[in-house]
């Protein structure tokens, strides 16, 4: 593919000091193929390294819980806590700059989704789609602000220490940070609850706080979302001055890079101001930091949709790289169709789009 729309996608680009041989990012994906322990495993190495070896820009981990307590949603979902868990990553990061490839762990909170859930709120959740029922989620007092707040901040030293190239705090889809954002998650009545600028202050508090620790310079990505696991439709942000209240205190709080998460990354941010600028766009011109911008890149389904029955199918991703050459967005971040294709970059840079494979939920089986 040689069409002016993808000039951009496959040339070399700097955010600060971090440096990517293309613009594609591997976005994150939660697949619980850890040790009971949360030790990644010598699979998880080869998993990512394959990735790199195909040459993606930046790989993004899937969601790393920060602590042993209530960050998890299952056992097998590898944290990033323990010194032995730590050391495991540190043979990702290796092998993946290896490859050529630049990496960042997602760091992850699940909060009210969690195996012993916490939240801003106490709620009860609806059963788990297999039917199971789901603990009762505790409302958070001051002690569990602090121990969120150091368990973020260990993390993202952690990763420092050990290499990685930058860090993504998970302020997106319903799980801890972006729980306080929602007001229909977050009824509390104090300065953490209410109005926008006190929903959005705990997370900005906990980015705040890893800038302080790892320094001025090392990247941080944030990711957030209108939409959450629970619930597809939710929106966060009315319209484009909410947008801007949020990103300015992000990019206040200290991100350097902001992910922006949206069911399809070609959709319409705010219909009723703009027809055409995206959720990625948006963020761009209210903000002004660089944009990941995410949501069914060369697949058809939408998240809610993919892991039912209904068959995927490639598509051609060329409209999600016009965001680039438009200048509402910087990156564009691959999901699904990395899994099913580790040698994504390659295929549609060097032969076609159509030669891709589908995603298939089947393939969620193993690590390949």
């Amino acid at each position: 593919m040689t069409t002016k729309s993808t000039t951009q996608v496959f040339q070399p680009a700097q955010f600060g000091s971090l440096h990517l041989r293309n613009r594609i990012v591997m976005a994150p994906m939660t697949r619980r193929m850890a040790q009971d322990d949360g030790i990644p495993t010598k699979e998880i190495v080869a998993y990512y390294r394959r990735r790199a070896a195909g040459e993606v820009g930046l790989i993004i981990s899937e969601g790393t819980p920060v602590d042993s307590l209530h960050a998890y949603d299952t056992l097998t979902v590898p944290r990033f806590e323990t010194d032995e868990q730590i050391s495991a990553w540190k043979r990702v990061v290796d092998a993946v700059h290896d490859e050529g490839g630049a990496f960042a762990p997602q760091l992850w909170h699940t909060g009210r989704m969690g195996a012993d859930p916490i939240g801003p709120s106490a709620v009860t959740l609806p059963p788990r789609a297999d039917g199971t029922t789901r603990s009762p989620v505790r409302e958070m007092d001051s002690t569990d602000f602090q121990q969120v707040t150091e368990a973020f901040v260990n993390a993202a030293l952690s990763a420092k220490q050990i290499g990685c190239d930058a860090i993504e705090l998970h302020g997106a889809h319903g799980y801890l940070l972006d729980s306080f954002v929602s007001p229909v998650n977050n009824q509390r009545t104090d300065k953490y609850g209410g109005s926008l600028e006190n929903r959005m202050r705990f997370p900005c508090e906990v980015l705040a706080a890893v800038r302080r620790a790892v320094g001025p310079d090392y990247p941080i990505i944030y990711r957030f979302s209108q939409w959450k696991v629970d619930d597809f439709s939710e929106i966060k942000f009315a319209d484009s001055a909410q947008l801007k209240v949020w990103t300015s205190a992000l990019k206040e709080a200290g991100a350097s890079i902001l992910h922006v998460s949206a069911r399809s990354a070609t959709d319409v941010g705010f219909p009723n101001e703009d027809s055409s600028l995206t959720l990625a766009g948006w963020s761009k011109r209210v903000c002004d930091l660089p944009v990941i911008a995410v949501g069914k890149v060369s697949v058809t389904l939408t998240m809610d949709q993919a892991y039912g029955e209904e068959a995927d199918t490639v598509t051609d991703p060329s409209s999600a790289f016009e965001l680039l050459e438009s200048g509402e967005a910087d990156l564009i971040a691959v999901g699904r169709a990395l899994i099913a294709n580790p040698d994504w970059v390659k295929t549609v840079r060097d032969s076609s789009w159509r030669n891709l494979k589908p995603f298939d939920k089947s393939l969620l089986a193993e690590l390949y």
